[in-house]
């Protein structure tokens, strides 16, 4: 999930990895508060090293994240793309506007969402 983030939103350098976690983590929570059940979770573990001898920090990331459903994935890369700073006002403002529309046809999409289970419809 991070990898595929990361080239949905063209970035290479793994010093953004921990902020694009984290935009994950609420993108997924933001698709959840709208109703959409996800199956699956985020697992991304984040390592910074320091080399003793030159200082330089190296950041790795391990991604056992479980979600595969296309329309989800899309739905979370666009979220990371418009919240992010990565790209200027008019690109991100243009992710907004599809993360929105993403998330909203999401959650009134037939097997997107529990509504209505309970209740036995």
């Amino acid at each position: 999930m991070l990898k595929e983030a990361m080239l949905g939103i063209r970035v290479t350098d793994m010093e953004y990895a921990p902020d694009i976690k984290r935009l994950l983590i609420a993108g997924k929570r933001d698709l959840e508060i709208a109703g959409v059940v996800i199956d699956g979770e985020i697992h991304i573990d984040i390592t910074e090293t320091t080399d003793p001898e030159t200082g330089e920090v190296t950041i790795t990331a391990s991604d056992t994240s479980d979600i595969e459903d296309d329309l989800v994935i899309t739905a979370l890369i666009t979220y990371v793309g418009a919240r992010g700073n990565y790209a200027g006002r008019e690109e991100r403002e243009q992710l907004e506007k599809s993360y929105q529309l993403q998330r909203t046809d999401l959650a009134n999409a037939t097997g997107y969402t529990d509504f209505g289970e309970e209740a036995g419809t």
